[in-house]
């Protein structure tokens, strides 16, 4: 039962982890209170994102076995793991736009979905310039319906880009998850805007880590509803 705003940002988050992880061979399973992905670690990506800010013991347990280098999303910013073995990378704001109208409205014509392994090689490129982060996100992902790999271009060239992950529930909506944004720094505002059109009619979440970047957001129609805390095993 998703609860809130914030229960429902951290299990859309952790459904993102879990395709993410699972598609790179990871074995993962959603638990009382956290998510976990074993046999498998990725940068960028979390082992454990928790789903209560009181994971229990079976969480703690959780935490010895992971190996040096793993991450663990602390969604709720309500534990020290420093004891544990781990220091505190960033903490961020989770944000939270409710649905903003009934019907999905039409597609404008710079928006599209990525849908071939050519088209994700450009969105990879224009994503992040580290390529040897572009095997983070495996071609299989193209392949889930709850997944879309999302653009905006102008004159053929790529504007920006986002992930958008559906799910869980909440008040009878679909919550979707916006992640992996890319665009100009100045262009933030306009690429938010037109990456999200298709998604008016549904709630979105993400978060932000940059506080200087909360009123852009908040002119979208998002409102503040928790913080997070990214947490590595040293």
């Amino acid at each position: 039962m998703i609860a809130g705003k914030q229960d429902a940002c951290a299990h859309n988050n952790a459904l993102w982890c879990d395709a993410v992880l699972k598609a790179a061979g990871a074995k993962t399973e959603f638990l009382n209170g956290h998510w976990i992905a074993r046999e498998k670690s990725l940068p960028l990506y979390p082992n454990i994102v928790t789903l209560t800010a009181n994971p229990g013991a079976e969480f703690f347990g959780h935490l010895d076995a992971l190996p040096k280098g793993s991450a663990v999303k602390d969604s709720f910013d309500s534990l020290d793991l420093a004891q544990k073995g781990f220091q505190k990378l960033f903490s961020g704001t989770w944000l939270f736009r409710p649905a903003r109208a009934d019907k999905r409205p039409p597609i404008q014509s710079d928006w599209h979905k990525i849908t071939h392994p050519e088209a994700l090689k450009k969105w990879l490129a224009a994503w992040n310039s580290n390529d040897q982060l572009h095997s983070v996100f495996s071609s299989r992902l193209l392949e889930k319906r709850a997944i879309d790999f999302a653009a905006t271009s102008k004159d053929g060239e790529l504007k920006a880009g986002a992930v958008f992950n559906a799910g869980p529930q909440l008040d009878g909506k679909e919550v979707v998850g916006l992640s992996n944004l890319f665009c100009r720094k100045s262009w933030r505002y306009s690429a938010l805007h037109d990456l999200l059109e298709p998604y008016a009619h549904k709630p979105v979440c993400t978060y932000e880590t940059d506080d200087a970047l909360l009123p852009v957001y908040r002119q979208l129609g998002f409102e503040a509803c928790g913080r997070l805390a990214v947490w590595l095993k040293s």
